[in-house]
C-alpha cells in the first residue's frame, strides 16, 4: 500500500472518531427567554402643599392679573387695618419660642401708636355708617368683613411662611428708633400678603398635577388614593375659600378657638398648627376592587 493511501485512511479514521465524539457531546442550552415587558410604575397622587385640604377653592386671578382676595381694592386706611389685623393673627398663632418678637413688636405697635390707629379705625367706621346707615347694620357689616380678614390671615397651610415673614417684620420694627405707624403698615403690607400668594400658586400647581393624575390613573387606581376620593366627594358641593373657617381648609380637623377684637368686634381665630408633623396620608396606588388586570393604564 502506498504512503498516500495510508495517509488517506488515517485521515478518514480521525474524521470518523471526531464524528463519534461530536455525537456524544451535550446539545447547547436554549437561548434565555425574552425579558418581560416593562411595567410602568404608578406614582402616588400629588399631595397639596402645607397639609392643605385635598379640595379647596383658591381666590382667582382676574383679567388684570390681580388675586381676588379680601385685600383687593381696599383703601390705604383699610390696608393699615388689615396689616394690623394680620399682625394680630401672627401674635396669637405663631407660638413657638423663636416667634416671641412678633408678640413683643405687635404689643408695642398698638400701644405706642394707639391714637393714630384709632383715627384710622374711626375713619373706616364712618365709611361703613355712610354705606349701611347708623347703628347695628354698619356694625354687623364691619364685624363680618373683619372676621373674613382674620380668617384669611389664619389660613393654616400658609402658617409656617406667614410666621417667618411676620417675624422678620417684627424684628425690623423692634430695631427701628422711630416709626410712622401708617407708613410702616403700608410699606410692609405686601410682605404679609406674600405667604398666601405663594401658597395659592403652589396649590394651583397641585391642582394641575393632581388633575393630570386623576385623568390618567383615577379610573384604575383612584379608590386607593385619599385625595382622589376626597375630590370626587367634594365635586357636588362648594369647596371653601381662604377667608372661610380655617378648620375647613386643613387636611385634618383643627381645634379652633376665637377671641373678639375689641376695636371691630371681629372674631379672631386661634388655630394651633403642628408644623413638625405631616397629616396628609400617602398611600401606594393599588388597582380598584374588582379590577383583575394588574398592568397600569396608559
Amino acid at each position: 500500500m502506498s504512503r498516500g493511501s495510508n495517509i488517506t485512511i488515517r485521515m478518514a479514521a480521525a474524521a470518523a472518531g471526531f464524528a463519534v465524539l461530536g455525537a456524544c457531546a451535550a446539545p447547547p442550552p436554549p437561548p434565555p427567554p425574552p425579558p418581560p415587558p416593562a411595567v410602568e410604575a404608578v406614582p402616588y397622587r400629588p399631595l397639596p402643599p402645607g397639609q392643605a385640604s385635598y379640595a379647596m377653592a383658591i381666590p382667582p386671578v382676574n383679567s388684570l392679573g390681580l388675586r381676588e382676595t379680601v385685600n383687593l381694592g381696599i383703601s390705604d386706611d383699610e390696608k393699615v387695618w388689615h396689616f394690623r389685623s394680620a399682625w394680630n393673627v401672627a401674635a396669637l398663632n405663631c407660638l413657638d419660642p423663636q416667634y416671641q418678637p412678633i408678640l413683643d413688636a405687635y404689643s408695642s405697635y398698638i400701644k405706642d401708636h394707639a391714637r393714630p390707629l384709632k383715627q384710622v379705625n374711626d375713619r373706616i367706621d364712618a365709611e361703613y355708617r355712610q354705606e349701611y346707615g347708623r347703628g347695628r347694620p354698619a356694625i354687623m357689616a364691619r364685624e363680618s368683613q373683619m372676621t373674613m380678614v382674620y380668617n384669611y390671615f389664619a389660613l393654616p397651610p400658609a402658617r409656617s411662611d406667614f410666621c417667618r415673614t411676620a417675624l422678620g417684620i417684627s424684628q425690623q420694627y423692634l430695631a427701628s428708633e422711630k416709626v410712622d405707624p401708617a407708613g410702616f403698615a403700608l410699606a410692609n403690607f405686601s410682605a404679609l400678603e406674600g405667604p398666601f400668594e405663594r401658597f395659592f400658586v403652589a396649590y394651583e400647581q397641585y391642582q394641575r398635577e393632581s388633575s393630570a393624575w386623576d385623568a390618567r390613573y383615577g379610573d384604575r387606581y383612584g379608590d386607593s388614593q385619599p385625595g382622589y376620593v376626597a375630590v370626587q366627594n367634594a365635586r357636588p358641593f362648594q369647596t371653601p375659600q381662604p377667608g372661610a373657617d380655617p378648620a375647613s381648609l386643613s387636611a385634618t380637623p383643627l381645634q379652633e378657638t376665637k377671641v373678639i377684637d375689641p376695636d371691630t368686634g371681629a372674631k379672631i381665630p386661634i388655630v394651633p398648627v403642628d408644623e413638625t408633623r405631616a397629616s396628609v396620608p400617602v398611600v401606594q396606588p393599588i388597582p380598584n376592587s374588582g379590577d383583575g388586570d394588574d398592568s397600569s393604564q396608559n
